[in-house]
């Protein structure tokens, strides 16, 4: 999620300042891995905007995630700056709750795990005594 929310940061600072299109959008940022799948794509070339909607659909595995990626990806390009700045915007805005659900559903399995994991250190001890 922290990748998604980068590379919207990193396209619309991209569109503000160079305007660029959304192929060159993606060989800038080989940093993410959502551009660099999208980059190896074959079809790449010819149309990079689906070959980024397929990199979000091999690294994104939550449905939710993957709609909220799809919708961002299919009104990449179909704008004028104004537009796509506006789109993008949307977008990062849209996934912040998605952001925020994501944490505190780590903070929780995290109590669990710390909390499994003395349970089985308890039993271990105890069957090694």
């Amino acid at each position: 999620m922290l990748d998604l929310k980068a590379l919207f940061q990193a396209f619309q600072t991209g569109i503000r300042y160079a305007a660029g299109s959304v192929a060159e959008l993606i060989l800038e940022r080989e940093e993410s891995p959502f551009c660099r799948l999208a980059e190896r794509d074959g079809e790449f070339l010819l149309d990079p905007v689906k070959a980024l909607g397929r990199a979000g659909e091999c690294l994104l595995w939550d449905g939710g995630d993957l709609e909220l990626y799809r919708g961002f990806v299919e009104g990449l390009g179909v704008s004028d700056t104004k537009g796509q700045l506006e789109h993008i915007g949307l977008y990062r805005s849209l996934l912040e709750p998605r952001l925020a659900q994501a944490r505190e559903e780590a903070r929780q399995k995290t109590k669990i795990f710390i909390g499994v994991g003395l349970f089985a250190g308890v039993a271990l001890s105890l069957l090694l005594v």
